[in-house]
């Protein structure tokens, strides 16, 4: 039943090492300012995202739903979300609507946070095999049912191919989302599930026109780990275990070719990770499983992590001088060669490659043939 693979999920996530990759925010600095010309209480991180003003530019990562725990949890995060004017994804909604009794573990959503930023959340697979009436009745249904104010539609394709009852099912998808587009009332978002987009998917989605995309990039919970836990793979998963797009390689290739709100997720930990995906081009960032585990230790928990996470991004604003989120934006960063190097290769043209761009890719380009003759 689909209600165990839900509880499944959050006992693997919550007891397991299920993270893989490298997020590479490591790999990246930003740099520091002595005379920052403010002081601390002069930061101000708030920013507004779909017509909400968050109190900074937060968002509580897709997560669950279905199950009793899973409602525990969701009701747990939607105060949160309220209390701190933050957003939050809620997870994949399709069992509310096969299974109309598991409802509430997503309508306590909406009772919990009135007047949060609330995101549904359906999923590609089975949006591409609904008809016209049926998807146009999934969407208002998932909207409704926690009064969201937008909907997110999410790519899963190595979590379907992995998972035991998977649907690896994307023949169609761009038409369904272009239909989604036209019938919906609310902001679109696409997102992945921690693989990452590529700069040729984000041309895609900004044909459609979605609202946002959200990179959600490799280096955090990996759904390939998951299921092959869940299917007691004995090693045939192993060769993609590192599979996807580093989240912050991610971001960079989406900005370079999509004016939207980019919004980061995928191995995101702490503030200071959030800072730097907004200084190389995010909009908004979103953790998961760091909030799952505060969630199932109880609601006090979730504010001290939630604190955390807010005083860590204000110090990085501090830090670059940065009174405003526009400021943090504009903020000097530099990267390392090993991140300079996949951009050049695939000639991603954004905040970390512009200025440099001529005088790095003749020297990408030296060394990548030298590695290449073994020399």
């Amino acid at each position: 039943m689909i209600e165990n693979r839900k509880d499944e999920h959050i006992k693997i996530a919550a007891s397991n090492d299920v993270e893989e990759g490298n997020s590479l925010f490591d790999e990246v600095q930003l740099v520091h300012n002595a005379l920052p010309e403010i002081d601390f209480d002069d930061v101000n991180p708030s920013v507004s995202i779909f017509g909400k003003r968050l109190s900074f530019p937060f968002i509580i990562g897709a997560l669950t739903g279905g199950t009793e725990t899973a409602e525990r949890i969701n009701g747990t995060l939607a105060r949160a979300a309220e209390e701190f004017g933050i957003g939050m994804y809620v997870g994949s909604q399709r069992v509310a609507i096969v299974r109309p009794e598991t409802a509430r573990s997503f309508r306590v959503v909406k009772d919990n946070a009135p007047s949060a930023l609330k995101i549904a959340n359906l999923g590609a697979p089975q949006v591409s095999r609904l008809s016209e009436r049926e998807l146009i009745d999934w969407v208002n249904e998932a909207v409704d049912m926690i009064n969201a104010d937008a909907l997110a539609i999410h790519l899963n394709p190595a979590q379907e191919v992995f998972q035991p009852e998977g649907e690896p099912w994307f023949r169609g998808v761009l038409s369904k989302l272009r239909l989604i587009r036209r019938i919906t009332n609310r902001p679109l978002i696409v997102k992945e599930v921690g693989n990452g987009i590529s700069m040729e998917v984000a041309k895609m989605l900004a044909e459609v026109p979605v609202d946002a995309i959200d990179v959600a990039g490799s280096g955090g919970t990996s759904f390939i780990v998951i299921e092959s836990i869940r299917r007691r793979d004995t090693g045939e998963s192993g060769v993609f275990r590192n599979w996807g797009i580093p989240t912050l390689l991610s971001i960079c290739e989406t900005s370079s070719v999509y004016d939207g709100l980019v919004f980061a997720s995928g191995g995101v930990r702490n503030g200071l990770d959030g800072a730097k995906a907004i200084a190389v081009g995010a909009d908004a960032f979103s953790m998961s499983r760091p909030m799952l585990l505060s969630a199932l230790k109880g609601y006090d928990t979730v504010k001290d992590t939630i604190s955390r996470i807010m005083w860590e991004f204000k110090v990085a604003m501090f830090l670059t001088g940065s009174r405003t989120i526009n400021d943090l934006k504009k903020a000097p960063i530099v990267a390392s060669l090993p991140v300079l190097l996949w951009l050049i290769q695939r000639g991603v043209k954004c905040k970390l490659t512009m200025t440099m761009y001529d005088t790095w890719r003749p020297i990408a380009s030296i060394l990548l043939s030298k590695l290449m003759s073994n020399d």
